[in-house]
């Protein structure tokens, strides 16, 4: 598992770790946003 993370991390670089970064902290914040709304509107 490690070494095909760093294998995966090598090849993609720091703009391919950038883009995973916020990617995810879109889709964290994304989900956030729209579960806030649900629970208040439900």
């Amino acid at each position: 598992m490690r070494q095909a993370l760093q294998r995966w991390l090598d090849s993609q670089g720091l703009l391919g770790i950038a883009a995973g970064v916020l990617g995810t902290v879109t889709l964290l914040s994304l989900l956030l946003v729209v579960g806030g709304y649900l629970l208040v509107t439900l």
